[in-house]
């Protein structure tokens, strides 16, 4: 989770550096493959932590709760985003900064800003997922009894 958290917040800084005239296979490419590589090395083994332990019977429950804040969290995410490169590029405007260079900036700030949360989530995943309990929970669960198979 902590290697996955690395990837996003250095895959979100690796797009600052994007130029004003820059090209999709040049500048974005890379930046783009390390954030969905570190994404599905963070988001599953999220999933994975906030399930353990949990009783089947509210699985369906727990599964919700996790997709609804993930979905929350995005939201909020992108619009901290997007305020903080619309302000910044607002500003450069009204300065006489050419509207391209302008909303470059506004991007490469607001990226810096995501790349840092990133990069700070990997240590609060080493502080927050005890291994010792959610190997607990992964062993209870393995140790239940599997139903049989219905007869068809």
């Amino acid at each position: 989770m902590g290697a996955g958290m690395a990837m996003i917040g250095g895959g979100i800084l690796w797009s600052t550096q994007v130029p004003v005239h820059g090209h999709f296979l040049t500048s974005l490419a890379g930046p783009f493959f390390v954030v969905g590589v570190g994404t599905a090395f963070a988001f599953i083994p999220v999933s994975i932590a906030a399930l353990a332990g949990v009783a089947e019977r509210e699985s369906g429950l727990a599964s919700g709760l996790i997709n609804t804040s993930e979905q929350l969290g995005g939201a909020i995410g992108i619009a901290v985003a997007s305020t903080i490169a619309a302000t910044h590029a607002s500003i450069l405007l009204r300065q006489g900064v050419a509207p391209a260079a302008a909303l470059t900036s506004g991007f490469q700030l607001a990226f810096w800003a995501c790349g840092a949360i990133g990069l700070a989530a990997v240590p609060v995943t080493y502080l927050l997922v005890r291994r010792n309990e959610l190997a607990t929970a992964v062993a209870r669960t393995s140790q239940q009894p599997q139903p049989a198979p219905a007869d068809v």
